[in-house]
C-alpha cells in the first residue's frame, strides 16, 4: 500500500472518498467533516471527554459550603430517582445522569436535544429539579461542581451501587426545592443550611 496523502508518514489503509485515496487511521480520524464523512462506515461522531472538563478537586469541595450546596441538589435528587426504583439504580446509571447533566451545562445541549436520553435513563424529574434550585447559580461553577461529582462517581464505580451506596449514605434524597432536608438512608433527617 501507498503512504497516506495527508501526513506521508504511515499507510493507507482506509479509502477515503472525499480525497479519492488511501488515508492512513490516523488522518481519517482527525481530518472528518461530520457534513461529509457522516455516512462513512469510518465515521463516529467525536465523543465528549467528560474526565477533562473544569472541576474542582475533592479537598476544594470539602472545603466550600457553597460548592456543597451545589452539589447537594445534585446528588440528592439521583437519591430521589434510586428511591423510587427501590434502590436499584446503579453507578453507570447514576454517571450517565450526571454525563447527561454535563451534557446541559458544559456542552449547552438543551433538553429538546437530549429528550431521547433523557427518557432513556427516566431522569426527568432529576433535570428538572436540578434546574430549578441551581437557576441562580453561575453555569461555570454549576459545570465544576458537576465535573467533580462525576469525577467522584467514576472512581468509586467498580460495578454495582457502590458509589449510590455511598451517596445513600451521606446525602440522602432531596425532600422538596429550597428546603435543604436531607432524608438518609437510616430513616433520619438532616437540615442542612443554605
Amino acid at each position: 500500500m501507498a503512504k497516506c496523502p495527508v501526513c506521508n508518514v504511515s499507510k493507507g489503509k482506509r479509502n477515503c472518498r472525499i480525497r479519492e485515496a488511501w488515508v492512513c487511521p490516523q488522518c481519517c480520524a482527525t481530518n472528518r467533516d461530520a457534513e461529509k464523512c457522516g455516512d462513512c462506515g469510518f465515521f463516529k461522531p467525536p465523543s465528549r471527554d467528560y474526565n477533562h472538563l473544569p472541576r474542582y478537586n475533592t479537598g476544594e469541595m470539602e472545603d466550600s459550603d457553597e460548592r456543597q450546596q451545589i452539589s447537594f441538589p445534585i446528588e440528592a435528587a439521583v437519591c430521589s430517582l434510586d428511591r423510587e426504583r427501590e434502590f436499584k439504580l446503579r453507578d453507570s446509571q447514576a454517571i450517565a445522569i450526571f454525563e447527561l447533566l454535563l451534557d446541559i451545562y458544559a456542552f449547552g445541549d438543551s433538553k429538546e436535544k437530549l429528550a431521547n436520553r433523557i427518557d432513556e435513563l427516566g431522569c426527568a424529574s432529576v433535570v428538572e429539579l436540578v434546574e430549578k434550585e441551581l437557576r441562580a447559580v453561575d453555569r461555570g461553577e454549576i459545570v465544576k461542581v458537576l465535573g467533580a461529582v462525576h469525577f467522584v462517581a467514576r472512581r468509586r464505580n467498580i460495578g454495582g451501587r457502590h458509589h449510590m451506596d455511598v451517596l445513600e449514605t451521606h446525602c440522602g434524597a432531596f425532600h422538596g426545592p429550597g428546603l435543604g432536608l436531607r432524608h438518609l438512608s437510616d430513616g433520619t433527617d438532616l437540615v442542612v443550611n443554605f
